[in-house]
This record gives C-alpha cells, sequence and structure tokens, in this order.
C-alpha cells in the first residue's frame, strides 16, 4: 500500500463539505478552507408541496411526491463530486476518503465520476462535518483500519 501522497479526506452533510488534506500517510491532517462548499440558500415559496384535490373523493395526493430537500441535497453532493473531480484532474490528491451521514454519502457516491471513485480507499458513514482536523485524523486511522 502506497505511504506517501497526498489523500484528500471530505466531510459532508446536505448543507455543507469541508476537504482535509494528508500529505503522508498517518501524518498531519489540515483544513483546505479555500475548498469549503456550502448548498445555496432556496427561497421559502419552492419548499411547499404542490397538492392536488381531487374532486371526484376525498383526500388530497400529492403531485410527483417531489422532495425538495433531496433534489437540493443531490444538486449540492453534485458540486462536492465536481469539485473532486476537477482535484483529482489537477493531481491534488491521489486517494480519497468519504465521511458523510449514509444519506448524504450515498447520494456523493452516486455523483462521483468513475475516475474519482477509483480514488475512495475508505469511506465512513457519520456526521463529522463540524470536527476539528485532529478528529478527522483519527476517524481517517478507523476507516483506513476498516475498509
Amino acid at each position: 500500500m502506497e505511504l506517501t501522497g497526498v489523500t484528500w479526506i471530505v466531510t459532508a452533510d446536505a448543507r455543507q463539505a469541508r476537504i482535509f488534506e494528508e500529505r503522508v500517510r498517518a501524518g498531519d491532517v489540515r483544513e483546505l478552507p479555500d475548498l469549503r462548499m456550502a448548498a445555496a440558500e432556496r427561497e421559502e415559496s419552492h419548499r411547499h408541496k404542490v397538492t392536488v384535490h381531487n374532486n371526484g373523493g376525498s383526500g388530497r395526493h400529492g403531485a410527483g411526491e417531489h422532495d425538495p430537500a433531496l433534489e437540493t441535497e443531490r444538486r449540492f453532493m453534485r458540486e462536492v463530486a465536481e469539485a473532486l473531480e476537477a482535484g483529482l484532474r489537477r493531481k491534488a490528491y491521489e486517494t480519497l476518503v468519504l465521511m458523510a451521514p449514509p444519506r448524504a454519502l450515498g447520494l456523493l457516491r452516486a455523483e462521483l465520476s468513475p475516475a474519482v471513485a477509483r480514488a475512495v480507499e475508505a469511506a465512513d458513514p457519520h456526521d463529522r462535518i463540524h470536527d476539528h482536523a485532529d478528529a478527522v485524523r483519527e476517524h481517517l486511522r478507523d476507516a483506513r483500519a476498516r475498509a
């Protein structure tokens, strides 16, 4: 297994993402503040669910059961995946570790290009978005041990 080379560690949730860097395996981890990302806030008028009233019966029915929160999260994960793709093209990292709650992790994985997906060495299905660099380093070690 490669003991040198840069690893990016992505911590993300539905609203924000942070990228940390480990330049040497088992070395220090530092945040890359220029790569912090936040989901764009949507207007409140777009957050309501559309309903259809059925004159022939009782009750209301969802029109397509569209989940705006899920769509916002999916769009944000696409932006994160695009940033990871750009970093890989620049050769800013060789390997990648993903840390996010299960739903966000699944959405992020679904948006990764094949090249970025191949760079993923481990994943941690927990919310680590507020962790400091030392805690991320510990979670990184644990995720690698489980991989």
